[in-house]
């Protein structure tokens, strides 16, 4: 750490004395006249005074800005607009001696009257915007391929992955934060897997990647955070649009966007629906070596549900004056599915012959509600940027499943028995936000706040068997049980922010009082788990030249246990497999840097970044053997373990013939299971890639091939073994765009599984997983009214879940 902050240091005096040489630096922000917004995405000119010739051209970024730098001594003009928009008038400035930094303030822009229809959309905003926090990928302001889920859009983001059960990974990791518009959603409480399947992506703006959050941000979550940022039309009158797809195996969904903004006032809403179907394979192979005798078993399991899912939100935002702003929103998921599963098992002896058998068949009706609501108020002082915003969010989740086992056996023979549990789970949260905002000067920037989070979980088991003598249902106590987990957590946070000609940095410290208090109702254990945590972050950033960008960064991570990982009594879904929570969990401390070097021209973005993570108290699960063949996971914290990578990002436009992304992740794992009473480090090189192209066939017709691929990955007890997955589609645009049809194929290889083994001296296990084969979609989306005049996307979602 010595070393590190040193090498910080030296950066910090090589980067200021190269600021000293610097010329002039002009900056400005560009806003709708009418609204007063800023305007993302408008095309900025520097030129000569003398002539229109280019010498730079930027972009502005999501608060208007654009920033010129290395200016030599000379007179210039700046030239902006945006589709949409009535034409500017230039704006002069000179650069000398005494005006070496010009901010030219507010460029307002006056929305044009004529109808988007009569002007003709051929370029495309950048895929990836790099920022001195995070990642920005556009996956398209106006949203046109509309067959997929969130869940498929994520496969498409560089360094995430999406297994077969929709669980999500960042640069290998699966504990990663997601937020919603920068904030904790209901929609991620209980089963934010089954909910990522079930959004549509049409409701999808841009998805933020943020492996190195600065101070503002919760410290929660290994690899970071991914923040999907929704749409948010708020274009005068009344517009949106609407979507139907249509699948194989009698897949659907559709849905509805739409807002009204008569000027102060922007009422927005959405619901969407998704039926899906879903059919699963498992099958497990395991070796179990005593002092006396091997065991093998093996169990086949084929699952079947039809989820469809319900989400509608709400919302309102009304601009009192000038400088206060409040808004209201709200959002409700409702999904429902019954699943029928046969799982076969199979117990043999030392020679493998068959010691017994039987088949355990289960229906589970289940269910889920989110409800969520929030309510906002903003104070903006005189100076742009200066901001005070109050916040209040409370969500409510509740989960139910009704499962119902019949055992019949085959060897020996015996009468079939059956079983019954009841899952309940509840899950309350609340937060509450302060946060103040304020540009000192025009290269400073401060920012505060107070936060308090709150959250109530409360899972509750019951079981039953059924007595044939009696002819009655017997309550389980073994299976019976309830678990309450509280958390409460105070926060302060400072930010800032300052630039140096070319050098920027954001440094900040949060400091966090977590509160937990955890209550096995059954047995009355209480526990109480209270600590204090300094978070520190920083954000370095050396801007080269206009093409050239140096960053470094480092953050204080934490994972929480959550209520499951922590509750000590068995789930008994599966007899012969049982799973069970650990309440002596320590949270895992995670220290994070990263560097990177991004080029940037034209349609061309290059992005290299080299990232190092050290762990300790790293959470993990453990597979143990107990007596009867049967096999107990849990939880445990490992003493150590560490991983580094090199991240490679690309993106290009090869004019209007095709765009192409590519991005590939290549990181060395080391883990410390010496606590675990294993080796004591395991370590392995595993590397995964993306590969995403769009051909442009003709104007209006555009195909897209999209392949991905994750490699061997280690694990405390073994390694799950590569997947490979390659999606197809086809898009046809008419009626100059408002009407859109895509056709899509995921898995056309039908390759999608996953294949993981566990390796120890008395336990050796072989486990593969797969979905139904390839899935087709065909539909259409059409928009109406004035929309926000930005670029379209061109990327085709698929649906990649097992």
């Amino acid at each position: 750490m010595k070393k590190f902050l040193l090498s910080i240091a030296i950066l910090c005096l090589i980067l200021s004395g190269l600021y000293a040489q610097q010329n002039g630096t002009v900056t400005g922000i560009v806003t709708d006249k009418n609204l007063g917004t800023p305007i993302e995405f408008a095309i900025v000119h520097l030129q000569k005074k003398a002539d229109t010739t280019d010498i730079q051209r930027t972009v502005t970024d999501k608060n208007g800005a654009f920033t010129f730098i290395n200016l030599s001594k000379n007179d210039y003009k700046i030239a902006y607009g945006f589709i949409g928009f009535d034409k500017n008038k230039d704006v002069p400035f000179t650069i000398n001696e005494k005006h070496t930094t010009l901010n030219l303030g507010k460029l307002e822009l006056t929305a044009t009257n004529h109808l988007l229809e009569e002007v003709e959309v051929t370029s495309r905003k950048s895929t990836f915007v790099n920022s001195i926090d995070r990642k920005t990928f556009n996956v398209g302001e106006d949203l046109m391929s509309k067959a997929g889920s969130v869940s498929d859009l994520l496969q498409n983001v560089p360094s995430v992955q999406v297994d077969v059960d929709g669980n999500v990974s960042l640069r290998g990791s699966d504990n990663v934060t997601i937020l919603i518009d920068g904030k904790p959603s209901a929609l991620m409480n209980l089963n934010r897997a089954a909910v990522l399947q079930q959004m549509s992506a049409n409701t999808i703006d841009k998805i933020e990647i943020i492996t190195n959050p600065s101070a503002k941000y919760k410290p929660d979550g290994t690899a970071g955070i991914i923040n999907i940022v929704l749409k948010k039309n708020k274009s005068l009158g009344l517009n949106g649009n609407v979507t139907v797809n249509a699948g194989n195996h009698n897949r659907y969904n559709g849905s509805i966007m739409a807002n009204y903004n008569p000027g102060k006032l922007n009422v927005f809403g959405s619901y969407s629906i998704r039926q899906d179907d879903r059919e699963r394979i498992n099958n497990t192979h395991t070796r179990i070596d005593s002092a006396n005798t091997t065991i093998y078993s093996q169990i086949y399991s084929t699952s079947h549900s039809r989820p469809i899912s319900n989400i509608v939100g709400a919302g309102a935002d009304y601009k009192i004056n000038g400088k206060n702003k409040i808004g209201i929103s709200g959002n409700i998921n409702y999904r429902t599915q019954t699943q029928n599963d046969i799982t076969t098992n199979t117990a043999q002896n030392k020679a493998l012959i068959d010691t017994s058998g039987y088949d355990r068949l289960r229906y589970n009706p289940q269910h889920q509600t989110d409800l969520e609501g929030s309510a906002y108020f903003q104070h903006s002082f005189a100076k742009e940027g200066h901001e005070l915003n109050f916040n209040y969010t409370t969500s409510a989740s509740s989960e139910t499943e009704n499962n119902h086992y019949s055992n019949v056996y085959r060897l020996p023979l015996q009468p079939t028995t059956f079983d019954h549990t009841i899952i309940k789970q509840n899950d309350n949260k609340s937060q509450f936000t302060a946060d103040y905002a304020n540009p000192i000067s025009e290269h400073k920037k401060l920012e505060a706040g107070y936060a308090l989070e709150s959250r109530k979980n409360d899972m509750d088991f019951f079981g039953e068997n059924f007595n044939p003598v009696t002819s009655a249902w017997e309550k389980d106590t073994v299976k019976t049980n309830r678990f309450i987990y509280n958390e409460t957590i105070h926060v302060l946070y400072g930010t800032y922010e300052q630039e140096l000609g070319n050098f920027s940095f954001l440094a900040g410290l949060r400091a966090e009082e977590a509160l937990i208090k955890t209550n096995q109702v059954a047995k009355n254990l209480l526990d109480n788990n209270n600590y204090f945590r300094l978070y520190p972050t920083l954000h370095l950033t050396y801007k080269l030249t206009d093409v050239h960008q140096l960053q470094l960064n480092y953050s204080h991570r934490v994972r929480r246990p959550e209520g499951d990982d922590m509750n000590p009594f068995p789930e008994y879904q599966d007899p012969k497999n049982l799973r069970q929570g650990n309440p002596h969990l320590k949270p895992e401390d995670i220290h994070s840097a990263e560097m990177g070097y991004m080029f940037k021209k034209n349609a061309i973005t290059f992005l290299s970044t080299v990232y190092y993570r050290y762990t300790y108290n790293s959470l993990t699960t453990i597979t143990k053997e107990l007596p009867n063949s049967v096999t107990l996971t849990t939880f445990e914290n490992l003493s150590k373990s560490s991983s580094a990578g090199l991240e490679l990002i690309l993106s290009a436009g090869l004019g209007h013939i095709a765009n192409v992304n590519l991005s590939t992740n290549t990181f060395y794992n080391t883990i410390d299971a010496s606590a675990l009473g294993y080796s004591n480090n395991k370590s392995i090189i595993s590397w995964t890639a993306n590969l995403s192209a769009g051909i442009n066939l003709t104007k209006t017709t555009m195909l897209q091939v999209t392949l991905n691929y994750t490699g061997e990955k280690l694990t405390p007890q073994g390694k799950r073994l590569p997947s490979f997955v390659l999606n197809s589609g086809l898009k046809q645009e008419f009626m100059k765009k408002k009407l859109v049809f895509i056709f899509t194929i995921s898995d056309l290889f039908n390759s999608l599984r996953d294949n993981s083994t566990i390796d120890t001296p008395s336990l050796y296990r072989e486990i593969s997983r797969k979905r139904s084969s390839r899935m087709v979609y065909a539909g259409l989306t059409y928009t109406f009214g004035r929309q926000n005049k930005k670029q379209k996307d061109s990327s085709i979602k698929f649906d990649n879940q097992l």
